[in-house]
């Protein structure tokens, strides 16, 4: 039976504050919709149907459906193995699992083709990108498992009804919104991939875009080009929310939840398990960091940084961005959850899906449409901090979004309305009783965001003055003159950087 846990009538000022958030966020869509404008209808149809187009277009799709298939397959079996079962080594695996996060997919590709063998094109491009993807499921999976009652599945066994019978009707319901909000991060992600990409030689729309511009600086193409990337997205979005479906994830019933008791596996069950994580291990974490110190051991990778001070300034430089834009797009994130969750009608649920069809809008794309803005109608904002900031916000604000929502969704409504029958605002509510009981969720969506804002390149190669140099942006300069023991230096502290919101995810967040 559903339940309505939700209220109609939205607050003026949460109305008003999610609509300036949206007008914000519509700014690359304009710009997109003007540039494709003066391309022209018969041009455009003309630049879709050429035969290059279907190639981009077959080779987006494999890349988007083949990652996010395998990823979320092998994210849900690592985390009910993790959650289910003990075996030898569960620990350190629990833990390991979640490492992958901390290497960037561009930095995890210079890695893999500085081996004797190259693995490039589709094959490298689907096993580099799901071995990097597929934590986006296992964490939140795993946390979810960790809060279900175990008495739903005891009164489905005594039904007689079957193990599988029990995980589609009765697990899965309950792991609907993880699973949603993992398939937004990877297939979004994958739609607006650069980095990886372009040093697999594995042509997207993405890098058709981005050499658009850079060989032409046609921006109208790369417009239209973005415009085809929406599109997919609109279906992908849709798709999430149909998935998700509109039932009540918290338990309001009496009764203390029974939590699920590991069951520890015989021996002959238990190899073949360890032999799984053992290989997926290597090929996510154990590669990607003997390779690294390869190239600062035998590269010689000590003497290329002649300038430390150099090398700080780009350190600092990626932690004061990365800290800023993950702060704004937090608090950004926060009204357009409440206002989604809470109060459900088409405004919000609108605003709601916006940033997530704003993410498959490449970032090349919004770093231009910030530039025209801020060089027509804001010129002192031109190549600043704010102007980074503001990028960051947008490409990463479905991220917050989802992590918050599974926050807000655990909480029961009729805590805020206990507080309304005192008299008490809905603002008052949410700051002193709904902000609190989130604050797990808020560090997980803060640390998320931090992570990937660390690792950020296209936005932050467009938007960055040229004086300026952040770890990304040397790893990908060095890396693009093959320069692998230059730009190793700079890929292990962003390596090891990003391990410490990582850290702090898996201990504090996903718990």
């Amino acid at each position: 039976m559903k339940v309505n846990n939700t209220q109609t009538l939205l607050p003026l000022p949460l109305k008003l504050l999610i609509l300036a958030i949206s007008l914000l966020l519509i700014c690359p869509f304009l710009y997109v919709i003007l540039r494709t404008y003066t391309v022209g209808i018969e041009r455009s149809i003309e630049l879709l149907w050429r035969p290059r187009m279907w190639e981009l277009l077959s080779n987006t799709l494999i890349l988007v459906f083949s990652v996010t298939i395998l990823a979320m397959t092998i994210g849900v079996f690592c985390a009910f193995c993790l959650e289910r079962y003990h075996f030898w080594g569960k620990s350190f695996f629990s833990v390991s699992m979640a490492l992958p996060l901390c290497i960037p997919a561009f930095v995890s590709c210079f890695t893999w083709i500085s081996l004797t063998f190259r693995v490039e094109g589709v094959f490298g491009a689907i096993m580099i990108m799901t071995l990097n993807s597929f934590p986006l499921t296992y964490l939140p999976v795993s946390a979810t498992l960790k809060r279900l009652d175990r008495s739903l599945e005891d009164i489905s066994f005594s039904l007689g009804k079957s193990k599988i019978y029990t995980f589609v009707h009765v697990l899965l319901p309950q792991l609907k919104p993880a699973l949603g909000s993992s398939l937004l991060l990877i297939a979004l992600h994958m739609l607006i991939e650069f980095g990886a990409v372009s040093i697999l030689n594995y042509p997207t729309f993405t890098t058709a875009i981005f050499q658009e511009y850079e060989m032409s600086f046609n921006n109208n193409v790369a417009a239209l080009l973005s415009a085809v990337l929406m599109v997919i997205c609109i279906f992908i979005v849709f798709g999430e929310i149909k998935l998700r479906g509109q039932n009540k994830l918290y338990r309001s019933g009496k009764g203390v939840i029974r939590s699920y008791q590991p069951i520890t596996l015989p021996l002959y069950k238990q190899i073949p398990i360890i032999l799984f994580f053992l290989l997926l291990f290597i090929l996510s974490i154990g590669i990607p960091f003997i390779m690294l110190i390869y190239w600062l051991i035998i590269g010689n990778s000590k003497g290329n940084i002649q300038d430390y001070s150099a090398f700080f300034e780009a350190f600092l430089n990626s932690t004061i961005i990365s800290a800023l834009g993950a702060t704004m797009t937090v608090i950004g994130a926060l009204p357009l959850v409440w206002a989604a969750v809470r109060y459900r009608t088409c405004l919000s649920i609108w605003i709601d899906r916006l940033p997530y069809i704003l993410h498959a809008v490449p970032g090349i794309i919004i770093a231009l449409s910030l530039t025209y803005f801020t060089i027509n109608y804001a010129y002192p904002f031109y190549q600043t901090f704010i102007v980074i900031v503001i990028a960051y916000f947008m490409l990463y604000l479905p991220m917050a979004q989802t992590t918050l929502r599974s926050a807000l969704e655990q909480i029961p409504v009729d805590v805020e309305k206990i507080g309304q029958s005192l008299g008490r605002s809905p603002f008052y509510i949410f700051r002193t009783l709904t902000i609190p009981a989130m604050l797990p969720g808020i560090a997980a969506a803060f640390a998320l965001v931090f992570l990937n804002l660390m690792k950020e390149l296209t936005a932050t190669l467009l938007l960055t003055p040229n004086d300026i140099k952040t770890l990304s942006i040397a790893v990908w300069e060095y890396t693009s003159d093959a320069q692998y023991a230059a730009a190793t230096p700079y890929a292990t502290m962003l390596v090891f950087f990003s391990a410490i919101p990582v850290f702090l995810l898996k201990k504090y967040a996903f718990k």
